[in-house]
C-alpha cells in the first residue's frame, strides 16, 4: 500500500489511502496489535520524511537499521505523495477514534504521534526553504525536491496541506467536550504542535509572485488560523502560546487585522458553488475569502488578548518559538502579570483605534453614536458564520467582565493603558449593548434564535451565551430597559416574522401585558409604557425594550412547547428558568409604570 502511494496518479493514491485505513479499522476490530500499526505508520512517515529531505541535499546518511526498514516497507522510492498519504491515513483514523472516543486507544496514538513529530529533522526541513529563498533571490535553479518549485498540484504543497489538516483533526476540542473527556487536551502532543507553528508559517506562507497561488496561500492561512485558535482553547496552553501567536498575527496576517469591518460585507450572501458566485468578479470573490481570514485573524486576536488579560499565575515556559515570551516568563510574578495585561490590553485598545475616527473622544457629543456603530459593524461582521458568531460574542463577554473586574480593583496596568487613549474599551465592549444589537441584527425573530439553539453546530455556544446574557440583563434590567438608540442603527428594518413550531400561549404569564398573533409571536401592548406624558423617556427607547422584549417572551414560548412536547434536542430547564426571570421582570416593569403613573 505505502508503495502505491507513489504511484503518479491521484486515483491510485486516494485507494491505497483508503485501503491503509481499512486495514487500521480490521486490525483494531480483531484486536491484534492496533498499537504496533500505528506505531509502523508513524516510523514509515518519519522514514519517508527523512529520506525525501536527505535526497533534496544529496546526503544519504541512513544506519543499516535504516535502510532495512525502507527496503522493508517500500520506502526506497518513496516521494512527497507517498508522506502526504501517510499524513492522510492517520489524519482519518484520528477522525475515527474520536468518533469513537476510547481513552486508551487515543492516548497510544497521540503517544505515537508525538514521537513522531519530535523524531522529524524539521531543522533540515528549514535548511532547505532557506536554501530555496536564496536560490530564488538569485534566480538560481531550484532542485525538483525543494519546496520553492512546488506549485499548485505539486505532491510538497499537498504535503504542507495535508499535515496542517492532520494538526487541526488532533487539536479539535469540541471532540474532548462532546466525549467529556478533561485530561486529553493535556496531552504534550498539542505542546509540541505549538512548537512547530512558527516553522509551519514560515513554510506554507512564502511571499508568493505567481497570482495562480493566491487560492493555495489563502487556505494556507486559513488552516493555520484554524490551528491556532483550537490551539488557544486547550488547557495546557498559557501566556507564553498567546505571545507567540500575536508574534505570528502580526507579522504574517497584519493586513487581515487592519481591513475595513464592512468591506466586503455586500458579497456575503452568496453561497459557495451558487449560480450568483459565477456573476462576481475576481475582486469580490477575493474579497469574500479574505472576509472569512478577517474573522478568523479577529477572533485570534481577541482569544490571545483575553488570555493574557485573564490568565494569572501560568508562566512555564515550554515553548520555544518567541524570544519575547522566554524573557518575560523568567521575571518575578508581579511584574509579568502587570506586563501581560499591559500587553493585552494594548493589542485591544491598538486594533479597535485604527477602526475608528480620528477624532474619536469620551467628551465628543456623538461619542456613544460611534461607539454603537463600530459594534453593529463588528456583529455584521460575524452574522456571516455562524461557527465563530456565538464564540466571538462570549469573548467579548469575557472581555467586558474582565474590565469590570480590573477597573473595580482599580489594576494600575489598566489605569496606565486609559490614560494613553481617548476612548473606553468598556464602552465598545458593553454586553447588554452588544445583545441589544444582536438581537436588532437578526431582526427580532425569536424563530432565528430557536435555529441556533438546536443547530448542531451553534447549540452549546448559542445557549452558553444566551444564559449568560439572562444572567447578566436580570442583573442589570435599567441597563437593558435604557439601551440607547442613535445614528445609523435607528433605521433597522422591522421585525421579520417566520411560522412558530408552538402553539400554546399559555406559557406566557397572565400578568405580561401581551398578545400571540397566529404565528405564535408575542406582542407587548406598550399603552402602559406610553399613555401618559408625565412619564420621561427621554433617556431610553422603548420602542427598542419593546422588541427585545417580545423577541425573548416568544422564545420562551417556542421552547416551552417544544419541551413539552420532547421535540427539544436537548433538556432547556435552566434556559427556560432565566427567561422567566426575564418575564417577571417585564412583569414588574408593567407595575413600575402604572405607579409612576399614579
Amino acid at each position: 500500500m505505502v508503495n502505491l502511494l507513489a504511484v503518479k496518479n491521484e486515483f491510485v493514491q486516494h485507494v491505497a489511502v483508503k485501503a491503509l485505513v481499512l486495514i487500521s479499522e480490521f486490525v483494531f476490530a480483531t484486536g491484534n496489535n492496533w498499537d504496533e500499526f500505528v506505531h509502523l505508520l508513524c516510523c514509515s512517515l518519519e522514514m519517508a520524511f527523512t529520506r525525501m529531505l536527505s535526497c533534496s541535499f544529496e546526503n544519504n546518511n541512513f544506519d543499516s537499521s535504516d535502510v532495512d526498514f525502507m527496503l522493508q516497507h517500500g520506502l526506497m522510492n518513496c516521494d512527497w505523495s507517498t508522506v502526504a498519504g501517510i499524513v492522510g491515513v492517520l489524519r482519518v483514523i484520528c477522525k475515527h477514534l474520536k468518533e469513537d472516543y476510547d481513552d486508551d486507544l487515543v492516548k497510544v496514538y497521540y503517544d505515537s504521534v508525538n514521537s513522531c513529530l519530535l523524531k522529524m529533522p524539521w531543522n533540515s526541513l528549514d535548511e532547505c526553504w532557506n536554501c530555496d529563498v536564496v536560490r530564488t533571490k538569485k534566480s538560481l535553479p531550484v532542485n525538483e525536491l525543494h519546496l520553492s518549485n512546488l506549485g499548485a498540484m505539486d505532491p510538497g504543497i499537498r504535503f504542507l496541506g495535508t499535515f496542517l489538516q492532520l494538526l487541526c483533526t488532533l487539536v479539535d476540542r469540541n471532540d474532548f467536550v462532546e466525549t467529556g473527556c478533561d485530561s486529553a487536551d493535556k496531552h504534550p502532543l498539542f505542546v509540541t504542535v505549538m512548537n512547530l507553528i512558527p516553522r509551519l508559517v514560515k513554510w506554507c506562507l512564502r511571499k508568493q509572485e505567481d497570482n495562480s497561488e493566491t487560492c493555495i496561500i489563502h487556505y494556507m492561512k486559513h488552516k493555520l488560523l484554524i490551528l491556532m485558535i483550537r490551539l488557544g482553547s486547550l488547557s495546557c496552553m498559557d501566556c507564553s502560546d498567546s505571545f507567540s501567536r500575536l508574534e505570528i498575527l502580526h507579522n504574517y496576517f497584519q493586513e487581515l487585522l487592519l481591513q475595513p469591518l464592512t468591506q466586503f460585507l455586500s458579497a456575503q450572501g452568496c453561497l459557495e458553488d451558487s449560480p450568483f458566485l459565477s456573476s462576481l468578479s475576481d475582486g469580490e470573490t477575493y474579497g469574500m475569502s479574505s472576509s472569512h481570514l478577517q474573522r478568523q485573524a479577529i477572533f485570534l486576536l481577541l482569544d490571545c488578548s483575553i488570555s493574557l488579560v485573564s490568565q494569572r499565575g501560568s508562566k512555564e515556559n515550554h515553548s520555544d518559538c518567541s524570544a519575547l515570551s522566554s524573557y518575560f516568563t523568567n521575571n518575578p510574578d508581579p511584574e509579568f502579570d502587570n506586563f501581560r495585561i499591559k500587553k493585552g490590553l494594548l493589542e485591544l485598545y491598538k486594533w479597535i483605534q485604527k477602526h475608528l475616527p480620528s477624532e474619536v473622544s469620551i467628551n465628543r457629543e456623538n461619542y456613544s453614536e460611534i461607539c454603537m456603530n463600530f459594534m453593529s459593524s463588528f456583529l455584521k461582521l460575524y452574522l456571516h458564520e455562524d461557527d465563530l458568531l456565538f464564540e466571538v460574542l462570549l469573548q467579548l463577554m469575557s472581555i467586558s467582565s474582565c474590565l469590570q473586574q480590573l477597573s473595580g480593583r482599580k489594576d494600575v496596568a489598566y489605569q496606565d493603558v486609559k490614560r494613553d487613549f481617548h476612548f473606553d474599551l468598556s464602552d465598545i465592549f458593553n454586553s447588554v449593548y452588544l445583545f441589544h444589537l444582536f438581537l436588532s441584527e437578526i431582526h427580532y425573530d425569536h424563530q432565528v434564535l430557536l435555529d441556533y439553539l438546536i443547530s448542531k453546530d451553534t447549540g452549546i455556544s448559542c445557549v452558553k451565551y444566551l444564559l449568560r446574557c439572562m444572567n447578566l440583563i436580570c442583573n442589570s434590567w435599567k441597563l437593558f430597559v435604557e439601551f440607547p438608540l442613535s445614528g445609523e442603527l435607528s433605521n433597522q428594518s422591522s421585525c421579520k416574522r417566520r411560522k412558530l413550531l408552538g402553539d400554546n400561549p399559555q406559557l406566557v404569564a397572565d400578568e405580561t401585558p401581551s398578545s400571540v398573533d397566529n404565528n405564535g409571536s408575542i406582542e407587548l401592548h406598550s399603552k402602559n409604557f406610553e399613555e401618559d406624558n408625565e412619564y420621561d423617556f427621554k433617556h431610553h427607547n422603548i420602542e427598542q425594550f419593546k422588541k427585545a422584549a417580545e423577541c425573548l417572551l416568544s422564545l420562551n414560548n417556542s421552547i416551552g412547547n417544544l419541551h413539552q412536547k420532547c421535540l427539544f434536542p436537548y433538556n432547556p430547564e435552566v434556559l427556560l428558568r432565566r427567561l422567566r426571570r426575564f418575564q417577571e421582570l417585564c412583569c414588574q416593569e408593567k407595575l413600575f409604570d402604572r405607579q409612576k403613573l399614579e
